[in-house]
């Protein structure tokens, strides 16, 4: 087992048990545990009230700053397997919110991050097609969820940005590009993220 773990938490109105499967599939590309916490409520004073946003960095450190008044979390193991949490040390933090967001350089993303602070967020608004006007697609809102969730823990944990638009790593600008890739890393990040080396 590894000597340290992601913690991915997800905020308010967000169900625990869909959550619960989405960091499953999550954990089994990573092959890594992450540890699933109990929702936290959104933080005051957050919100961008004239655009109906929150600001993502703005909400991930408001998000972090939440953190110590949550009890120990599942940690769910790369063979669907959950446990009690272990002394492990965060590597990372995933914040997950049904919030919109946007940064200084978007209007609206579905993820973003700071990475020197080792922290995430993932939005499900606009990974529904509800968001679109289109009839609801659950199988495919989980697989853009476990997509957007591993490209934020790989990230966080030194991976870069992919051009092979098929690997999970690849960017997400828009829902076509997510659609695209596929659950898994392409083989030489796949090389690189479990090897550390990369083969010429």
């Amino acid at each position: 087992m590894a000597d340290s773990h992601g913690i991915v938490i997800p905020t308010q109105k967000l169900d625990q048990a869909e959550l619960e499967t989405v960091v499953g599939r999550a954990v089994k590309i990573l092959r890594d545990p992450l540890e699933l916490r109990e929702p936290l409520p959104l933080p005051q004073g957050a919100e961008d009230i004239e655009r109906g946003q929150f600001r993502a960095s703005n909400l991930m450190v408001r998000l972090k700053a939440m953190v110590p008044q949550l009890g120990p979390g599942k940690l769910i193991g790369p063979e669907g397997t959950t446990q009690a949490r272990p002394q492990l040390e965060p590597d990372c933090f995933v914040f997950i919110t049904d919030e919109d967001l946007s940064t200084e350089k978007s209007d609206g993303v579905f993820a973003a991050m700071l990475r020197r602070k080792k922290l995430a967020v993932v939005s499900v608004r606009r990974l529904r097609e509800a968001f679109y006007r289109r009839k609801a697609d659950p199988a495919k809102q989980r697989a853009r969820q476990v997509k957007e969730i591993v490209r934020m823990v790989a990230r966080l944990r030194g991976m870069p940005q992919c051009d092979a638009p098929g690997c999970v790593l690849a960017p997400s600008k828009m829902l076509a590009d997510l659609d695209l890739k596929e659950e898994k890393f392409c083989r030489a990040c796949s090389q690189r993220f479990f090897t550390g080396s990369v083969r010429i």
